[in-house]
């Protein structure tokens, strides 16, 4: 991949097909991206690869998008958007700052992906953000923005009197970030030894034990927590068999 070449965010190039068209086409392009990554890589995700998963030729990939850098950049920032937009219902539907932490830990594990998928994704963005400037860089982007939705639920709880953290606030949430990271590599390659449920219990008993939340309190919170953390909190989406593309459709 060529250093430095994309730009950040998503492109914008000319077109005459119509507004709704042209933003479907996009995200029809985005949406195989992510797909041809998860199975190649960031590296060996081709155009020609990328085209043929999407069902359109290469010059339609190449209309849209100048460069294969800021597809992939693109492609990260819409994903990073998927996220976002599910933490701003959760946020909004959610006031108590124990469950919606809650809610972010069980996202980390059951999203608006399959866990596989997601986590192969983000897995080879990593990868490949450590051998490309551009990536790297927006990596970085990436990383603070969604630790940032941990750190206003911390600070919120804090200030309810709901957290009792025995740590600084950047610190409990470099834990907790570390702490889901690895759990779902285990997870990925080795299934057998780290279930999907146990590592969201591995990020409770921690987060309670950082932030002194006591058992009753606990229970309480997750008795009604939603199995899957989605843009229809704190009802639960139809299916998990495939990425949720419908937040950007709605953007």
């Amino acid at each position: 991949m060529p250093r430095d070449t994309a730009t950040q965010g998503r492109a914008e190039p000319a077109t005459t097909e119509p507004g709704d068209l042209a933003a479907q086409r996009r995200l029809q392009i985005i949406a195989a991206t992510s797909e041809v990554i998860c199975r190649n890589g960031v590296d060996g995700a081709r155009l020609k690869d990328i085209a043929d998963e999407a069902g359109v030729s290469l010059g339609m990939v190449q209309h849209y998008f100048r460069h294969r850098d800021e597809l992939v950049v693109t492609t990260m920032s819409s994903l990073l958007e998927l996220t976002l937009a599910t933490w701003r219902v959760v946020a909004a539907a959610e006031h108590d700052p124990v469950k919606r932490l809650f809610a972010l830990l069980r996202f980390q594990v059951a999203g608006w992906a399959p866990f596989g998928k997601r986590w192969s994704f983000w897995v080879e963005f990593w990868s490949a953000a450590s051998r490309h400037d551009t990536l790297n860089t927006y990596a970085k982007d990436v990383y603070g923005a969604w630790t940032e939705p941990f750190r206003t639920t911390i600070e919120e709880g804090v200030a309810a009197g709901a957290f009792r953290p025995t740590s600084p606030t950047d610190l409990l949430i470099t834990r907790l970030m570390c702490l889901s990271d690895g759990a779902a590599l285990r997870v990925l390659f080795d299934p057998d030894g780290l279930s999907q449920d146990g590592m969201f219990d591995l990020l409770i008993d921690s987060a309670c034990t950082a932030l002194g939340i006591d058992e009753a309190t606990r229970d309480e919170a997750l008795a009604t927590l939603p199995n899957v953390i989605s843009v229809r909190y704190p009802e639960e989406p139809t299916t998990t068999d495939a990425i949720d593309w419908a937040p950007l459709r709605l953007t």
